[in-house]
């Protein structure tokens, strides 16, 4: 990737270390999943939705005549049709990317080098065996861990594939048929050939906000925006008020926000103005009415995100995700590929008016842009039920407080979890002592409140800045 870079190809550089992660961090993304990139030049925005889609007899009836009333977290029936591959191939044809020279480069300075077994990738595979295995296969995966064999003779086919085919392999041709043949050797009803030739990206959407003198830009099709953005405006009235809402309070905006959107009132809103209206009385509330904690609703989702600042200014965050560690455990013989479990995420009290054929699950809010009159940056975290959250308190403190961009993820942080498994109580978290007893304090930093990654360029000196977050490993980039 140094050599991409110090030449000046950074989409090469890019594209080669977010591929390189399928086979380095496989437990949190990879090619069997969903990819979001939003691209920001000074006058254009590309936002590329690589989220995937449910297979045309994955409904909730089917499922029923399977004896599934809810979607498995493991195995056949909690896969989708992957997303990511689309994104990454509109990526390398806007850039006209040498995957032939990006993949030997990647096999020649990275790979070979062996996978890298991160502490959280050995516990993700042990975590993994407490799960129900049926209608699992995750053979050569496993005898990685436990024998430590050698992944490469699948991943250098895989990338062999890709330099072939390009990344509609994954819908069209050879990747395809491997993928399908050992989908239907599960289940040949599951999926038709034409859920992968026919696979259309779901469409990219901009939503915009503004947070203080600042312009907020997020992906808005089929992610939680609203519940960031709401968060931000609850934070604007706080800052702009007379005494700062509390970190119990702030922790209590996040359940009533998610408690709103999931309201039939929330899919009738959609202007900025209405959510301006929303957050105002959700302050409100939160400054005289003094309520009760309220938990968030569950988001278990794990995703990587990368970020990255050039001096042309140009600003790429790219984020991929297979949803829960190791995703579905259904592997692709000898190609490494690990496909989602992002089915999964249709459970709940609506599962059977929302999971339907040919559908696109909720997915996450990251890449999101941040401008002010001397500052662009892009950023994104980790996944999970803290997303919003996080994102929301790293733009407040480098917006409203004016904190330095290391300060400000530096800085401990607060969230609302939800409700704890074990107990089913209510968990506000906090990395710093807290006199209110609703939380619980982690006494000192915890990537349970995501890992953000962070790019941009001060627009008035033209420096370009990057900053990753203590809290665990990423890749920010100002080049």
């Amino acid at each position: 990737m140094q050599a991409y870079l110090t030449s000046g190809a950074t989409p090469h550089a890019l594209l080669s270390a977010a591929v390189s992660l399928t086979y380095n961090l496989p437990h949190l993304c990879g090619l069997g999943g969903d990819a979001i990139i939003m691209q920001s030049t000074p006058h254009n925005l590309a936002i590329f939705n690589g989220t995937g889609r449910t297979g045309f007899h994955q409904h909730h009836d089917n499922y029923l005549h399977k004896g599934l009333v809810s979607i498995p977290r493991r195995g056949i029936y909690s896969t989708m049709i992957y997303g990511c591959p689309s994104a990454y191939d509109r990526y390398t044809r806007l850039h006209d990317i040498d995957l032939n020279g990006v993949f030997k480069h990647l096999h020649d300075n990275d790979l070979k080098h062996g996978v890298v077994a991160s502490s959280s990738l050995i516990q993700a595979f042990d975590n993994s065996t407490k799960d129900s295995l049926r209608q699992t296969r995750f053979s050569q995966w496993n005898k990685y861990f436990i024998q430590q064999q050698d992944p490469a003779p699948f991943y250098r086919q895989t990338l062999a594939t890709l330099a072939r085919e390009g990344f509609a392999s994954m819908y069209r041709g050879q990747l395809a048929a491997q993928v399908f043949d050992a989908l239907s050797t599960c289940d040949p009803h599951l999926y038709t050939p034409e859920d992968f030739s026919d696979f259309t990206p779901n469409p990219s959407e901009v939503k915009k906000t503004t947070f203080m003198h600042a312009n907020v830009t997020a992906h808005g099709s089929n992610s939680p925006w609203k519940e960031l953005f709401l968060l931000l405006k609850v934070y604007q009235w706080s800052a702009e008020d007379t005494a700062l809402l509390t970190p119990a309070q702030l922790c209590t905006a996040a359940g009533l926000i998610d408690s709103w959107v999931a309201s039939p009132l929330s899919s009738e809103t959609h202007s900025d103005d209405s959510l301006s209206q929303q957050a105002a009385l959700i302050y409100q509330q939160l400054k005289f009415d003094n309520p009760e904690p309220v938990p968030q609703l569950s988001k278990p989702s794990h995703t990587i995100f990368m970020a990255c600042a050039e001096a042309d200014g140009t600003l790429t965050g790219i984020t991929n995700s297979i949803f829960t560690p190791l995703g579905s455990l259904f592997e692709i013989d000898d190609t490494g590929i690990i496909l989602s479990n992002r089915a999964f995420s249709f459970n709940g009290p609506h599962l059977g008016s929302t999971f339907k054929g040919n559908t696109a699950a909720k997915h996450t809010t990251n890449c999101v842009r941040v401008t002010t009159d001397h500052l662009e940056f892009i950023i994104g975290t980790s996944g999970g039920p803290v997303q919003s959250q996080t994102l929301a308190y790293v733009i407040y403190k480098i917006i409203a407080e004016q904190c330095p961009v290391q300060t400000a993820l530096s800085s401990p942080r607060f969230a609302n979890l939800g409700r704890h498994p074990k107990t089913n109580g209510i968990t506000y978290l906090s990395e710093s002592a807290q006199t209110n007893p609703i939380f619980t304090c982690t006494h000192g930093l915890s990537d349970k409140f995501g890992v953000v990654q962070l790019a941009g360029i001060n627009t008035l000196t033209g420096q370009v800045f990057a900053a990753a977050d203590p809290r665990g490993s990423g890749v920010a980039l100002a080049v």
